[in-house]
């Protein structure tokens, strides 16, 4: 894996989301209450930027007549078509077992030093 040093801590406030160039593609960093993440800003249906929209939360199983939300600020959802992806991961919410899904990278804070890795 090759580092990049993408910005230093306080570029990046906390709930915030940027997009960063690295060797001519767009990768997606959010901050999440202080918890980084990043995803390349294409979604893998059609290509549509996934930077687009703040991360948000989704439905959640209940019972019936039960309307549960969680898993707020851990989803991200593809603006053209609405496919949701875990930010975590990059696997599809409805789908998680299918191979539609969209690449993460890993995300290292350094003392001042906000770093990816490709």
């Amino acid at each position: 894996m090759t580092r990049h040093v993408i910005g230093k801590l306080d570029e990046f406030p906390d709930d915030t989301r940027h997009v960063v160039d690295i060797d001519g593609e767009e990768i997606a960093v959010f901050n999440v209450g202080g918890t980084f993440h990043a995803m390349r800003n294409a979604c893998p249906h059609k290509g549509a930027p996934l930077c687009t929209l703040p991360p948000t939360g989704m439905m959640l199983e209940s019972a019936p007549h039960v309307y549960e939300w969680g898993r707020e600020g851990e989803i991200v959802r593809c603006p053209w078509h609405g496919f949701e992806f875990n930010l975590s991961d990059g696997k599809s919410v409805v789908a998680p077992k299918l191979k539609l899904r969209a690449r993460v990278y890993k995300v290292d804070v350094e003392g001042e030093e906000v770093a990816l890795y490709t």
